[in-house]
């Protein structure tokens, strides 16, 4: 009898160290962050007024004059991360909805982002501070990257989406792109972090592989 109050005894220290143990690596996981990134949750609370968002990662102001001020979600530049740089179209260029409007390089590789309006460019902003935040929007320095005179925007502006509704649509997509990277296995431990509910960190489309980068194109860059 006393040996098996022993045994059991034994046996229920052991039990209490693995769950204690297993619970404790849990937390360090979910703590776990990339050295000098921040979490990306700022960039999806709130939507600045009169700023339209686009399923293709950007956000258009509308200018007094017609044109059209055109730049990058910073939810899409702070999953990229810096340093990053821009491939810009020169000024006086046409381009078409759904064509090639910009790429974003990071360590020698490149998103595209799709035009998501068809018209000609009057002005690009080659000092964007590319801020991942909504900061300058229209300020010389500021966000925008392209000024377009647009063809048809009555047609478009129905189908883009602002004030709540932009914030919602911001909500979805930072989740769909947490699952993204959830099932990305080349993120070893930041992927165990967000399966534990960590914040998607800033820069982490760096860490994918490239079967990874490129199936983030295909899954949110594409129409």
């Amino acid at each position: 009898m006393v040996v098996l109050f022993a045994v059991l005894t034994v046996a229920a220290l052991i039990a209490l160290d693995y769950f204690v143990l297993r619970k404790r690596r849990a937390e360090r996981r979910a703590e776990i962050r990339l050295p000098g990134l921040e979490p990306l949750s700022h960039t999806v609370d709130s939507v600045p007024d009169g700023v339209f968002l686009q399923p293709t990662y950007t956000w258009t102001r509308i200018r007094q004059d017609g044109d059209v001020l055109v730049g990058v979600h910073p939810l899409l530049l702070g999953l990229l991360g810096a340093p990053y740089g821009y491939e810009l179209m020169a000024s006086g260029s046409s381009v078409r909805k759904g064509e090639a409007l910009l790429r974003l390089e990071r360590g020698g590789r490149l998103l595209t982002v799709p035009s998501p309006i068809e018209g000609s460019i009057t002005a690009v902003n080659r000092r964007s501070t590319g801020e991942t935040q909504w900061k300058g929007l229209e300020a010389p320095e500021g966000s925008w990257l392209y000024r377009i005179r647009p063809e048809r925007v009555e047609q478009e502006v129905p189908s883009w989406m602002i004030a709540d509704t932009a914030v919602t649509w911001t909500k979805q997509q930072y989740e769909r792109v947490r699952d993204y990277l959830t099932r990305a296995a080349t993120l070893g431990e930041v992927g165990v972090a967000l399966a534990d509910g960590g914040d998607v960190p800033i820069g982490v489309l760096a860490e994918l592989d490239d079967a990874g980068w490129d199936g983030f194109q295909d899954t949110f860059l594409t129409p």
